[in-house]
């Protein structure tokens, strides 16, 4: 059967990338051809290395420049290894109608995962992210797209949007999100069944990743010697924690940014790093701590001591995520976390029973809407 994917995967970052690439490599195992659509909606302008925002975003695109180009290829580079995708680049308000135009020839259009149904984060409804495009013969499925919130801003989700989101729902002939608690904005504007699936990266095995991680650190870290701290969005009581815990056992605090941390302890910025780069940093880490999804994935499935800190928009996510794992909650710490560096990340052995069973689930999905 040839698929093709819809979802964030030109984003620059981490899990964007990550996520992408594991629903592509699933697929592809399940012996389909698969190609990623190179489909940009307008706030990918948000995430592009040079954005012209103005004269102080140039300002700082130029201060910035060798590792934002860094950073460009090295996602790119990510991009063009793993993830075969069109040909054609789909943006601007044609797209829609190129993509519909282009695209006749799929079988299959799955949209997902990431949180490209989080309409706060795209504005209001991005109707390829739908299958707007498909046609009535092609299978259109869901694969656990983000919703993220359990209400939307009104003006993201005016009656207009509801209807079309309940036009596009009722053409699907499968519908699964990442977080089913938060599904009910769009239950309630259909029949069809909405169900809970896995995260995609969490379909693969731990050895599908080391596959495409970096073989080697970046120059001047030594395995085991350092703490990874990704922070998604600022955070200045994980700043004092890292320091203090970073201070009392030796460790580098290794952290990714493209404005620099004033930490007091030794650090080092990676900023311009891909995501090979990422699952390596994980992988030969000390401990890692974070407040972002995915990086909290990738903790766990590499076995790494981890906590992780609460933000507003993420917690329940977490929660969640740890819960179906079976996992402590005490990995994740609150969202206005001021103690000191005496509390420690701490690995956990996955139950991969619990794992398994959950894959079971996701993947029977898959196969079900893929028949």
């Amino acid at each position: 059967m040839k698929i093709g994917t819809v979802t964030f995967h030109c984003a620059y970052n981490f899990g964007s990338a990550l996520q992408t690439y594991a629903l592509k490599k699933y697929l592809i195992g399940l012996g389909h051809e698969v190609h990623v659509l190179d489909y940009r909606s307008r706030d990918f302008d948000n995430y592009k290395i040079f954005r012209r925002f103005g004269l102080k975003s140039d300002i700082a695109d130029l201060l910035f420049l060798f590792g934002n180009l860094r950073r460009r290829d090295s996602f790119q580079s990510f991009w063009r290894d793993h993830f075969n995708m069109t040909e054609r680049t789909y943006t601007g308000t044609g797209a829609e109608q190129e993509l519909s135009e282009d695209l006749k020839n799929y079988d299959a259009f799955i949209c997902g995962s990431d949180q490209i149904w989080n309409l706060d984060c795209t504005q209001g409804p991005v109707p390829p992210f739908f299958l707007s495009f498909a046609s009535d013969e092609t299978r259109k499925i869901a694969y656990a797209p983000s919703l993220s919130h359990a209400r939307f801003e009104e003006r993201n989700f005016t009656l207009e949007d509801q209807k079309n989101i309940r036009a596009w729902l009722n053409r699907f002939d499968s519908i699964s999100v990442r977080e089913i608690s938060v599904a009910g904005q769009f239950q309630q504007l259909t029949d069809k069944n909405i169900v809970e699936t896995l995260d995609p990266t969490l379909l693969l095995d731990l050895q599908e990743y080391r596959r495409v991680q970096a073989s080697c650190l970046p120059k001047g870290l030594e395995e085991g010697k350092y703490i990874f701290a990704y922070t998604l969005w600022p955070n200045d009581d994980m700043i004092r924690y890292l320091d203090k815990f970073a201070s009392d056992r030796d460790l580098t605090i290794v952290y990714y940014s493209r404005n620099p941390i004033r930490y007091k302890s030794r650090s080092v910025n990676v900023w311009g790093i891909g995501p090979a780069d990422f699952l390596t940093l994980i992988d030969k880490a000390n401990c890692v701590v974070s407040n972002s999804f995915h990086a909290t994935v990738f903790s766990i499935l590499y076995g790494k001591p981890f906590l992780t800190f609460g933000t507003e928009k993420s917690s329940s996510r977490m929660k969640t995520l740890l819960a179906k794992l079976g996992l402590p909650e005490e990995h994740l710490l609150p969202v206005h976390f001021t103690g000191d560096g005496s509390i420690k990340p701490f690995a956990s052995e996955l139950d991969t029973d619990k794992l398994r069973k959950l894959r079971a689930d996701s993947e029977r999905f898959l196969n079900d809407a893929l028949k």
